[in-house]
């Protein structure tokens, strides 16, 4: 059994390489990943591989940097940088060519060296103004986004 935060790392170095299927493989297909600023919450293997692919579409050079994580059983808690230059559309937001570097902290559950959940943050207003966009633009495209990818019953 590799240890919580090796399953972390290798989730980590997988997507900084655009690896989604590498990344997807130490998840439970049943994973829940949300990311706070995006209000998105991708429910199993296929939402996360959808969410992904247009996210690293968007970031093709999206690379983590991770600072420290800290375990404590099921739990893994970590800390560092994210990079990425926005060379393509991300739902409906065009992109600008501009990068951003950004501080994030994240915590994940592993069980059984899968990650179950992934529940993640940074500041939304701090990368949209990296890239030159405007926050409310930003997240009204989002919200149009959200409603068309999870329409509510």
């Amino acid at each position: 059994m590799a240890g919580t935060s090796d399953v972390v790392r290798t989730y980590a170095e997988a997507k900084s390489r655009s690896d989604i299927t590498a990344a997807l493989a130490v998840c439970h297909p049943d994973v829940i990943f949300e990311t706070i600023p995006f209000q998105a919450v991708a429910h199993g293997a296929d939402e996360a591989r959808a969410q992904f692919t247009g996210f690293l579409r968007a970031f093709p050079d999206y690379n983590v940097e991770l600072e420290y994580l800290a375990e404590s059983g099921d739990l893994v808690i970590g800390a560092g940088t994210i990079h990425a230059t926005m060379k393509d559309s991300l739902a409906g937001i065009a992109p600008t060519g501009r990068s951003y570097a950004l501080p994030f902290a994240c915590h994940w559950t592993v069980r059984n060296d899968l990650i179950t959940h992934e529940r993640f943050f940074f500041d939304f207003h701090q990368m949209c103004e990296q890239l030159g966009l405007s926050t409310d633009e930003a997240g009204a495209h989002l919200a149009i986004w959200r409603e068309r990818t999870n329409p509510t019953p």
